[in-house]
């Protein structure tokens, strides 16, 4: 699961660079990729906090 959850964050952060790229003058999808920069920063801090705490277990 933890890596799936770093995964998905990697993909969400991707796409939301594609976006600011693509459309650089679009105000709509500048507010996606705001959003979905958020949501991925805050996946892969989970996802990262998951990884190590199960390394820690070990």
């Amino acid at each position: 699961m933890k890596n799936s959850i770093y995964n998905i964050s990697l993909v969400m952060i991707s796409i939301s660079i594609y976006l600011l790229i693509e459309y650089p003058n679009s105000g709509r999808a500048g507010l996606i990729a705001g959003g979905l920069i958020f949501i991925g920063f805050v996946l892969n801090i989970v996802g990262f906090c998951l990884n190590a705490k199960a390394t820690l277990e070990k």
